[in-house]
């Protein structure tokens, strides 16, 4: 661990180093909240920088370079200073008055980081679900000198995904010149660190302003409450399985967490025998421990920012900017570029918590429709190489039991109902509380997210057993951090209610005790490994991993490679993942959803199929293999431990009728470059 804690440190330090340049545009932002917004100024500087850096490289102003990124961070530090701090003594007594709360959060910060990586160092292996993508994404980002990034597993293709949480993740690897081999897992740890003390701050915040001078420490209570639920905390579906194994099976309770499988709570509505209709329903916990480094987990330090950032601008307001849409919009943009259904889900937020403090439907309109103009304006960049993945709306014939839904969702209604009744006691408007409002608007929002996929999905390309899973998974998990971000003020809200609490600490305990199941599964605790996640390569293809280092160490920019295409979910394409060098064909269902379609994945997949059954003696057409290594401007042929598990009759003699040269060999691994 000692030896990787320099990484962790100057990891760290990098975001840190980054926060220090929107400082000025935080406070801004964030003036009457108790700590500044200071958290949130690790999502400004690194997302904005990145945007910054994503436009200048497609019009092909600026490369993605050390010294593209060095100059645009600087011109971003210079321009916040430089607008946002009138006075600079002043601004240097106002850090002199708060250091000590901007202490405070970031050693919780530092903490939650370190722990984390410490954790990932378990299993750092970045192998299993969708790593290959995420860190393929990562990796090709890396390679781009300008946007938008090539699809390593299609060649000559930009990536048709929403990446630009991998590109706020390529962007700190390029300027901390820390490996991303180590980077993947110190960003899984920066995203948990930066959800809790995001969720806290927010939190925070809302019962700071609704208690004022009576605040006393309960904001900070509620606050951490709140950061535990999102961030570490379950649901009743341990309690539930836990309890049918000692009712039910007559298991002894030890038995029964034996027998606990922790993704059966992420897998639980239609997973009965015989169904057809099964559906995924993740939260972060889960998001964290497996470590995917996937667009909803991305976009959580951008969407809590973006809540965090209506409290401020919407409730805390004496009056609304009639020009709030253009920041929405924007952040909306991110949103979108990361994870696109977090644009329709905050998008609503903004709607919603408009309406209910503005009181005024037209006004709510208007700046609905401008927002999404803004949006639009904002993507473009984006959207001018990007292809939608949606096939259209359907009617859901399928739906939850209640009793399902309960066990997923019932402690956070427990939670959210009380207040509920609170609010409508109160009936007489002077007595609601800005903060009240934007609390039920979370809770409101949230209930509506898990309502939807019982009535409507969006078909893609999933199978028909699997057809509500993609939207309730997208949908349910934002709900899950609206409902934890709201349980820590209605704590507090209610604190006068000795019933209430004590149904409180009792959800609070049932959901907190799900953490340790899949800590302890996934990671067993019991050899610490390290922060490199091509542990894997080493143990089960050493040779492969040669190779890889090989490439990254001698070829620059981005030329095509031959390797053989595999299935999804595969350790297949392992070379293009790692390196970034982009393939004619990768994983192909991934692809077939990219793109929309699956004949042209397939068609390339039989494109590579031929050149290696050249190879292997079983087509004979040169011309044919050689049009094709033409076509996709193939510069190194990989030939390694895949290709010949796919293609074990591979004859190297037949590379010389390729005019290919031997660049690399390592054991039963080869590399040959094309003239």
């Amino acid at each position: 661990m000692l030896a990787d804690f320099h990484y962790i440190f100057f990891w760290w330090f990098t975001i840190f180093v980054l926060s220090l340049l929107s400082l000025p545009l935080t406070f801004s932002i964030f003036k009457k909240f108790w700590d500044k917004g200071y958290i949130f100024a690790k999502t400004i500087s690194c997302f904005l920088i990145t945007y910054l850096i994503f436009v200048l490289g497609v019009f092909k102003i600026l490369p993605f370079t050390v010294g593209g990124v060095s100059l645009v961070a600087a011109i971003f530090g210079i321009i916040n200073y430089r607008f946002f701090v009138k006075n600079l003594h002043e601004f240097k007594n106002f850090l002199k008055k708060n250091w000590r709360i901007f202490l405070f959060e970031e050693i919780i910060f530092f903490i939650i980081l370190t722990l984390w990586s410490y954790l990932r160092g378990f299993a750092p292996d970045i192998e299993g679900l969708e790593k290959f993508m995420d860190w393929g994404f990562v990796n090709t980002i890396l390679r781009s000198r300008f946007s938008p990034p090539t699809d390593m597993w299609y060649a000559g293709e930009p990536i048709n995904y929403y990446y630009f949480g991998h590109f706020v993740c390529a962007l700190v690897t390029k300027i901390s010149g820390i490996s991303s081999q180590i980077t993947y897992n110190l960003a899984i740890a920066t995203l948990c660190a930066l959800s809790f003390t995001s969720a806290f701050s927010l939190t925070s915040n809302l019962i700071f302003h609704s208690l004022k001078k009576k605040a006393g420490k309960f904001f900070i209570v509620g606050g951490l409450f709140s950061a535990l639920l999102l961030t570490f905390g379950g649901n009743f579906h341990l309690a539930f399985r836990l309890g049918r194994g000692v009712l039910k099976y007559h298991e002894t309770l030890a038995q029964a967490s034996q027998n606990y499988w922790y993704p059966d709570a992420t897998r639980f509505i239609g997973f009965d025998p015989d169904t057809t209709d099964k559906n995924i329903h993740e939260f972060p916990i889960y998001s964290f421990v497996v470590a995917d480094l996937h667009g909803h987990l991305n976009d959580l330090p951008l969407v809590l920012f973006f809540t965090a950032f209506l409290f401020a601008t919407l409730a805390l307001s004496k009056k609304i900017s009639p020009f709030v849409f253009i920041p929405s919009g924007f952040i909306l943009s991110l949103a979108y570029m990361t994870n696109a259904w977090d644009f329709a889900v905050y998008g609503l937020l903004f709607a919603l918590t408009f309406l209910l403090l503005s009181q005024d439907l037209k006004k709510t309109i208007i700046q609905g429709i401008l927002t999404i103009f803004s949006w639009f304006v904002f993507t473009l960049p984006f959207s001018i190489n990007f292809k939608p993945m949606m096939e259209g709306l359907m009617f859901s014939d399928a739906h939850s039991p209640f009793y399902q839904l309960f066990i997923l969702y019932g402690g956070f209604w427990l939670i959210s109902l009380p207040f509920i009744v609170f609010l409508l006691k109160n009936r007489h408007r002077q007595r609601y509380l800005p903060t009240d409002f934007f609390v039920f608007a979370l809770i409101a929002l949230a209930s509506f997210l898990i309502i939807i996929p019982e009535i409507i999905y969006i078909k893609d390309i999933y199978v028909f057993d699997y057809r509500r899973a993609n939207t309730m998974f997208k949908l349910v998990y934002q709900a899950f951090v609206l409902y934890s971000l709201a349980a820590g003020y209605i704590l507090i809200r209610l604190r006068a209610s000795l019933w209430y609490k004590l149904l409180f600490c009792l959800v609070f305990i049932l959901h907190m005790s799900y953490t340790y199941f899949p800590i302890k599964s996934y990671y067993s605790l019991k050899k610490y490994q390290g922060l490199r996640g091509v542990n894997f390569l080493e143990i089960s293809y050493p040779d492969n991993l040669a190779a890889i280092n090989w490439l990254n160490q001698n070829v620059t920019g981005q030329p095509h490679i031959l390797e053989a295409s595999g299935d999804s979910y595969t350790t297949f394409n392992q070379v293009s993942m790692a390196t970034g060098l982009p393939t004619i064909q990768g994983w192909l269902v991934h692809e077939w959803l990219w793109r929309g379609g699956y004949e042209a994945p397939a068609a390339r997949a039989a494109e590579v199929d031929q050149v290696y059954n050249f190879l292997s003696n079983i087509n004979s057409d040169l011309t044919q293999v050689k049009n094709i290594l033409h076509k996709y401007q193939v510069k190194y042929i990989f030939i390694g431990a895949k290709e010949f598990e796919k293609y074990p009759d591979i004859d190297l003699s037949n590379l010389q009728d390729l005019d290919a040269s031997l660049v690399f060999n390592s054991g039963s691994t080869y590399i040959y470059q094309l003239p």
